[in-house]
């Protein structure tokens, strides 16, 4: 299925197909867009459409997202690794490959540049690397709430019209235009049964790990990249206030070759809201 100049097909891995967006060309690097959670490899395009005259670009949906095939046992974070994983080996075959991803798919690119680094050229975090670790007392609410999901999955999100779910993106990401967030609307989005829309993601995302998240652990993981680095933040993201600046440092200070740079006007959703700037970004540092 073609879309502009976007492809779309599937490839099945680990038991579950995947949907797969890519922008063709016959040379170039081949470079892999990760999505962050609830979003869908759609959200790149903006950025695509400025990046593939230079690059080969595959966007693929993660497990549960958009319109990739659901876990039927619920989510945890080393399968979406494992994912990328077996999609890189699908579709890349031997060939060395950059790695850009948004938040969660940032946190899952960096995983697997430390695990894989002789298979990653460069990695691309778009503000992302900035989960807060658990609290350990929080952890018994955590696994009591995941048990009853099991038997109590959360509803899926519906809405009577597009117009409703984009009056709920704009107000979680209010620097967005009215555009992009009608864009984000149509991708996040199916038709419902009874004629409205529902979210595309499987409400069990909702559902929090009933793990912790240690930061130590991934350090210990990111210490092993090889790869150079770049971490691309958004100045108004309110991320930039789910841990302090200096934890921050210290995160990106395992990695032995990165640089930080910060798009001052951005949002968390900076590859929608400054796609132009951000593909730049991009381009200068695969030096493409």
């Amino acid at each position: 299925m073609t879309t502009g100049g976007c492809q779309r097909s599937f490839t099945s891995v680990r038991g579950l197909s995947h949907c797969v967006r890519h922008w063709p060309r016959e040379d170039g690097p081949l470079v892999f867009l990760l999505h962050g959670l609830l979003d869908t490899g759609a959200s790149f395009a903006p950025v695509a459409e400025h990046l593939s005259p230079n690059a080969r670009l595959l966007a693929p949906d993660w497990r549960g997202h958009g319109d990739s095939d659901r876990a039927p046992n619920g989510y945890w974070f080393p399968d979406y690794v494992a994912d990328l994983n077996a999609l890189i080996d699908s579709l890349a075959g031997s060939e060395p490959i950059a790695l850009v991803g948004h938040s969660m798919g940032g946190q899952i690119a960096s995983l697997y540049a430390g695990v894989r680094p002789e298979r990653v050229t460069h990695l691309i975090c778009l503000d992302s690397l900035n989960v807060p670790a658990t609290a350990s007392e929080t952890m018994p609410r955590r696994y009591r709430d995941w048990l009853a999901a099991q038997s109590r999955p959360p509803a899926p999100r519906r809405y009577p019209d597009l117009d409703a779910l984009a009056g709920r993106i704009h107000a979680r990401y209010p620097e967005l235009n009215e555009a992009q967030v009608r864009q984000l609307a149509r991708d996040w989005s199916r038709p419902d049964d009874d004629g409205g829309i529902r979210l595309a993601s499987d409400p069990l995302h909702r559902v929090p790990f009933p793990v912790a998240f240690h930061p130590e652990d991934y350090m210990a993981v990111w210490r092993q990249v090889t790869a150079p680095v770049l971490c691309l933040d958004g100045g108004r993201s309110p991320a930039s206030r789910w841990i302090d600046a200096a934890e921050m440092q210290r995160r990106r200070d395992c990695f032995q070759d990165v640089t930080h740079d910060l798009l001052p006007d951005c949002g968390h959703m900076l590859h929608l809201e400054q796609p132009a700037e951000v593909a730049a970004r991009i381009v200068q540092f695969l030096g493409i």
